[in-house]
């Protein structure tokens, strides 16, 4: 049986060559990235979400941000919902709206590693 990274591999293969590399969407897992095939990964948040729900007992303040931080992004994408944007609409609106905050939030999380 195959990890997905090997399915994904066998599957880009086909794919016509020149093309920009595919955007993969999965979980932070190293084995669901294909091997010598490039692509733009894109991780999960809810799987990154649920990371800091499972220590959020032993980092409360730490975690309290990047679930606040996180929340305030699926807020936007369930407005963008609610107002039925078209995907070009949806993907400026997150652009404008969600963009800067997983902005501050990268720069927080590399601030904390530096202060480490």
């Amino acid at each position: 049986m195959k990890h997905a990274g090997e399915n994904l591999a066998d599957v880009l293969k086909q794919r016509a060559p020149g093309l920009a590399p595919p955007i993969q969407m999965c979980d932070a897992l190293a084995r669901n990235s294909p091997k010598l095939i490039e692509t733009l990964l894109a991780n999960c948040l809810a799987h990154g979400r649920r990371q800091f729900t499972e220590v959020a007992d032993s980092f409360p303040d730490e975690c309290r941000y990047v679930l606040e931080s996180l929340g305030a992004v699926y807020g936007f994408d369930a407005e963008a919902r609610d107002r039925r944007l078209t995907p070009e609409e949806r993907l400026t609106f997150h652009q404008t709206r969600s963009a800067p905050v997983m902005e501050g939030l990268r720069q927080w999380m590399e601030n904390q590693f530096a202060e480490t």
